[in-house]
């Protein structure tokens, strides 16, 4: 098994909170991980008698177990979200529920806002580098603390290869063809089984078309019309299935970072696969080398960002994500913003880099002003370079690996 760097924050929310509920994406671990705490008595909702039970009379059921509860994919029931509301309501103390989710329960319309308040939920992505080396991870820290290292080495990695397997736990172990095969016969059970269970919507079996389409336009602000028109789908329609996507942890939304008004900026968000082993399963690129795939640049993005989500479940810092875009075309793919301080990441897949390459960082400097802190091009080389003061070429492998 794995290490999993949420574990330390899981078990303390136990410590403090009546519900804990740990959602992500089918696959990522999540049994494992509340299996292997040995933590109260584990039931699953994938289980047929339990399922019907749960559905039937959530109250009795829930009344029925002794001791504190693990609940397994606690969306197939979301009637039990209310009767554990009465429960807790009743007696309040900490560790008394810990429920795991395929789908985020906060945003299906049966289950909002039953919770609030007393439940505190924690997402657990596909493994991280770190974990799949493990090594602990201290790259946003150092981010976002006053000196970042200006100068040293990493160690080349293959980077195309860790992009292709991404960081499903079956998945990694594959390769190739075998690795594709699982990522279509993982995407068809989601369309036969979740999207079926949790959605109302008709025509369901657009959805790899539009999944499709999504990885074509990886690391570019969202046009949802335009997606729409590729699908042959109403735009209420494509909404509907985007929503429905990101419950499910499928895809994730990075808004547009705006400093309040000024220059004239591209304000649609961007969508990443929570995966790049997936998203370069839609695009078929499994076996192919850098210099071979035209897409790798946006799935190196799709990769990197990713990475900075998975480190924000065990880092000290909590910044927020955006990105970055004029209409004259400066950007930055990633930009964090902590407690009034501003960081910006450009990706690039080149071993070398040019001054252009830092433009996009320098405009974002410009509009953040004294909310600065620094800039850094996460690049395919492996030296650390200062630039200027507060701009850095820093090699991609830093993001697991640099830790002082």
């Amino acid at each position: 098994m794995y290490p999993r760097f949420l574990t330390p924050r899981l078990l303390e929310a136990l410590q403090d909170t009546p519900v804990v509920f740990l959602a992500g994406a089918r696959q990522v671990g999540k049994s494992t991980l509340v299996r292997s705490l040995g933590y109260g008595r584990y039931l699953t909702l994938d289980d047929p008698l339990v399922l019907a039970s749960a559905q039937h009379d959530p109250l009795g059921f829930l009344q029925a177990q002794e001791g504190p509860l693990v609940l397994d994919e606690v969306q197939r029931a979301p009637g039990l979200l209310r009767a554990i509301k009465l429960l807790v309501d009743e007696d309040r103390r900490p560790g008394r529920f810990l429920l795991t989710g395929s789908a985020n329960v906060l945003v299906l319309p049966q289950a909002s806002g039953e919770l609030v308040g007393r439940m505190e939920v924690l997402t657990l992505w596909p493994l991280s580098q770190g974990e799949l080396e493990g090594k602990e991870e201290k790259f946003l820290d150092l981010l976002f603390s006053p000196r970042f290292p200006s100068a040293g080495r990493l160690e080349a990695v293959s980077l195309e290869e860790r992009v292709f397997r991404g960081g499903f736990p079956e998945a990694v172990t594959r390769k190739g063809r075998r690795r594709q095969a699982w990522f279509e016969a993982y995407l068809k059970a989601l369309l036969e089984r979740d999207l079926r269970d949790l959605s109302r919507i008709h025509r369901l079996l657009e959805v790899p078309k539009v999944l499709g389409l999504l990885a074509l336009r990886l690391g570019s602000p969202m046009n949802q019309s335009e997606v729409a028109r590729g699908a042959g789908l109403p735009l209420s329609t494509l909404r509907d299935y985007l929503a429905l996507l990101e419950a499910l942890f499928l895809v994730v939304r990075v808004p547009a970072w705006t400093p309040g008004g000024e220059g004239r900026l591209v304000k649609a968000p961007k969508l990443y696969f929570v995966d790049s082993g997936l998203a370069a399963s839609l695009l078929r690129y499994g076996g192919l080398a850098l210099d071979q795939a035209s897409s790798f640049g946006p799935l190196l993005e799709n990769f990197v960002v990713l990475e900075i989500l998975k480190g924000l479940g065990w880092s000290q810092v909590a910044p927020n994500l955006y990105h970055f875009r004029t209409h004259t075309g400066q950007e930055v793919d990633l930009v964090l913003e902590w407690e009034g301080r501003v960081v910006g990441l450009e990706v690039k897949a080149s071993r070398t880099l040019g001054l252009r390459d830092f433009s996009g960082l320098k405009a974002l400097r410009s509009l953040a002003k004294d909310r600065f802190l620094r800039g850094v091009v996460l690049y395919g080389g492996e030296e650390i370079l200062a630039v200027e003061r507060d701009l850095l070429a820093v090699p991609i492998q830093a993001l697991w690996r640099l830790t002082a």
